[in-house]
């Protein structure tokens, strides 16, 4: 299965909801959600995050019952979605990640604010932080 995921930054005052809602029409079944912008600074991170919801969704073990909520706990590294929302969910106002995914190469819609995040290597921590997502389904059962 061929996984296609992008990341980008956008900057404080850009509404998250606006942006979901523009690259979700430019992407129709793809996964869009925005987060915080202290939880991924690199786009090879979140497109393994992203594979693990789609993953996840075709063998029909996602986390919640959408793939959105699933790819932010994953990202938050919990099951609780209360928590995943306090803490990895994007905040009106503030700086945030918006991560579209799927299946098909990803689309940008005609107006875009953000700048696409780097793509590098694993740090540890990020190589840890996606361990640590896959076992989620495990924890779950």
């Amino acid at each position: 299965m061929r996984i296609f995921a992008r990341a980008f930054l956008f900057p404080r005052g850009t509404s998250p909801e606006e942006s979901k809602r523009r690259f979700a029409e430019a992407n129709p079944g793809s996964v869009v959600q925005a987060a915080r912008a202290r939880l991924a600074r690199n786009e090879r991170f979140v497109e393994l995050l992203a594979a693990q919801t789609l993953q996840a969704e075709s063998s029909g073990e996602l986390l919640a019952n959408r793939q959105e909520m699933d790819f932010l706990l994953r990202l938050a590294g919990t099951t609780q979605i209360s928590k995943a929302i306090r803490d990895a969910g994007a905040s009106q106002g503030g700086q945030f990640v918006l991560v579209v995914a799927g299946r098909r190469p990803v689309k940008l819609p005609s107006m875009l604010d953000g700048k696409e995040l780097q793509r590098s290597e694993l740090t540890d921590t990020e190589l840890e932080r996606v361990e640590r997502a896959a076992l989620l389904n495990a924890k779950r059962a």
